[in-house]
């Protein structure tokens, strides 16, 4: 009788703790899910953000709407992504060396290697990790450049360009920080400056001749679509803490 009784008490406690596991991961799984969502749904809207990489440059991104298209601005180039076409700019001392070329499926964001790594690429690190399910999950509440931003720190990712990883994302999708190493090349990008609507000089392909012209900072603001909360000028917060690179 009490061998009975031991071993129902143990199998009792192993299914409790399956039972625990199995909720673990459902909750995890949700996490990313969710951050996943938001950082699609920002896909639709028109703004425009400011990051500091690692060493202290900065980078832009610039979506806009109608039609749908992405440009990108860090210290060796720009790359430019519309419906049909992907145009890659190198600088080249005081100009701007630029190829045009067909868009094939999916887009096609910077290499990592530039120190900025494209939503699009994040998305696809974040599903990724959702059908993981072995992978650890530790998330936290910050906030950068004076926006609210949920973060996951995200550790052993199968099938990933990153297995470790660290996301912060707003509530309303703009990847406020990442660090990690992705496709070989260390990647820590900080939010600095976020506002809705673009500037188009963001989305102009500078002729051969132009000046170089950097990732000084947005223009004027045009009066695309308005992401979520209150519109108005941008929040600054050059020192908020993003997250930690995974080593």
């Amino acid at each position: 009788m009490a061998l009975l009784l031991v071993v129902a008490v143990a199998g009792t406690a192993a299914c409790t703790d399956l039972d625990q596991a199995n909720a673990a991961g459902a909750a995890d799984e949700g996490l990313i899910s969710q951050t996943a969502d938001r950082v699609a749904a920002a896909d639709g809207l028109s703004w425009t953000a400011t990051y500091r990489l690692a060493g202290g440059e900065a980078a832009r991104v610039a979506r806009a709407q109608k039609p749908s298209r992405i440009a990108y601005t860090f210290p060796s180039g720009l790359v430019i992504i519309t419906p049909d076409t992907v145009t890659r700019c190198a600088r080249a001392t005081e100009k701007m060396d630029c190829t045009d070329g067909d868009r094939r499926d999916g887009e096609e964001g910077p290499p990592a290697s530039t120190g900025l790594v494209a939503p699009a690429a994040i998305l696809d690190m974040l599903e990724s990790a959702a059908i993981d399910p072995d992978l650890a999950v530790t998330p936290r509440e910050t906030t950068i450049a004076g926006r609210h931003a949920s973060c996951l720190k995200l550790t052993g990712v199968d099938q990933s360009a990153a297995s470790n990883f660290e996301v912060c994302v707003t509530v309303e999708g703009t990847v406020a920080a990442f660090a990690g190493m992705v496709a070989g090349s260390p990647v820590e990008m900080t939010l600095t400056d976020y506002r809705t609507g673009i500037d188009e000089t963001d989305f102009t392909v500078p002729s051969k001749t132009a000046p170089d012209r950097g990732t000084t900072g947005p223009g004027t603001p045009d009066h695309g679509t308005p992401g979520p909360g209150t519109p108005g000028p941008s929040h600054t917060s050059p020192r908020s803490a993003g997250p930690t690179p995974s080593r």
